[in-house]
């Protein structure tokens, strides 16, 4: 039995971070205790939801307002400090931003946790992530955490080859966490939510505002619109309603502003202006004939539901989206903004994807299962 410190700053906000770490915690928590600092509700009653080890898993009390703050928690988290053999940092992108005072603080921060740890033989992982573009700066930065972690799993194998160029050390290479989800686990409150959409008579837009980041950049917004109204005229069928939903909350502006360029070219939108639920999420995807989206987890999600996504971005610069997509051999649902880009998207070859998706989604979960257990089983 290994026991682990999980982090309970998880946005709420975001629903694909949300689902990504239940799911991680949700797998650990079949190797042993989970020490989570703080309840967090909406992550909370997905990783017990169904969980055969849920008595595994362990709200620390403390002081409440240290609960998921990034330094005060570990005042919390001390008393149990000595009897945890792994440390976890939160699964997803890690970039550089624009505040280099910023990206610096945190760089000091994690490495002087990690060689605290280290000398205390507690190793800290971060898996499941993608990690740059960075500075040359930056890379060097990374490449110094590499050697104090126990392990870095990274989600593609471009991202692992770059960084391996690098120099990163204790490396390795699985999928992306979100291929832990079996809907089993989940649908008992699946079921319980009344959805407004049944049905294969809708198809769902969900679409954020730039590659990374909050701001709405119009510019990449207008080059995705051009592009969606071309797909629409080949796939949207008559009485088929185009329903712009949003799993993170930033996204409610962009998808605004969309359903303005959408109905300037007379096509009938509606938007669904509040943040969908985990269950109104995977119902809605569910149902839904096709999902446009530039959002990792909202794709992978429909993949996983069954809904076959179509992915239109900057393939030049989304690296993180792209590469996953890639090495699923999934190229051809990757929609360039340029105006005059190949669409190589066909209807027709719906169920050849569906069929496709069905081959690889456990195998995807094994390549996971299995680098936990090489860890944890030794």
């Amino acid at each position: 039995m290994k026991s682990f410190i999980y982090p309970s700053r998880i946005k709420d906000s975001n629903l694909g971070d949300v689902l990504i770490n239940a799911l991680l915690i949700r797998e650990i928590s079949k190797f042993g205790k989970v020490f989570i600092d703080g309840k967090v509700p909406s992550l909370y009653d997905l990783v017990t939801l169904n969980n055969p080890f849920a008595e595994n898993i362990v709200i620390v009390e403390g002081i409440k307002a240290f609960e998921g703050k990034p330094v005060l928690r570990w005042v919390n988290l001390a008393s149990v400090i000595g009897k945890v053999d792994f440390v976890f940092d939160p699964p997803g992108a890690y970039f550089e931003g624009k505040d280099a005072a910023k990206a610096k603080f945190k760089f000091y921060k994690y490495f002087l946790r990690a060689v605290v740890l280290k000398t205390a033989k507690i190793g800290v992982l971060r898996w499941g992530v993608s990690l740059g573009p960075y500075s040359d700066g930056g890379y060097a930065d990374q490449r110094k955490l590499s050697n104090v972690y126990a392990d870095i799993a990274v989600r593609d194998s471009n991202n692992y080859d770059h960084l391996k160029e690098k120099g990163f050390k204790n490396l390795s290479l699985i999928d992306d966490l979100a291929f832990l989800y079996d809907i089993g686990d989940f649908q008992s409150v699946i079921d319980s939510v009344e959805l407004d959409y049944k049905g294969d008579n809708y198809v769902v837009v969900s679409i954020r505002g730039d590659i990374e980041g909050k701001e709405l950049n119009k510019t990449y917004l207008d080059q995705i619109a051009v592009n969606l109204v071309r797909m629409f005229a080949d796939t949207i069928v008559k009485n088929e309603e185009i329903v712009l939903a949003y799993q993170v909350v930033e996204d409610l502006e962009s998808l605004r502003y969309l359903k303005d360029i959408l109905e300037r070219n007379n096509y009938t939108c509606k938007l669904l202006d509040k943040q969908l639920s985990f269950a109104q999420a995977i119902g809605l995807y569910a149902g839904a004939r096709f999902l446009y989206t530039n959002r990792l987890h909202v794709a992978l999600l429909s993949i996983l539901n069954n809904t076959v996504p179509i992915i239109l971005t900057d393939l030049k610069l989304h690296h993180k989206l792209v590469n996953v997509f890639k090495d699923l051999d999934l190229e051809a649902l990757l929609i360039d903004t340029k105006p005059d880009t190949e669409i190589k998207f066909s209807i027709d070859a719906e169920h050849s994807y569906l069929e496709k998706f069905s081959h690889f989604k456990k195998q995807k979960a094994k390549t996971i299962t299995d680098h936990f257990g090489r860890l944890f089983l030794n």
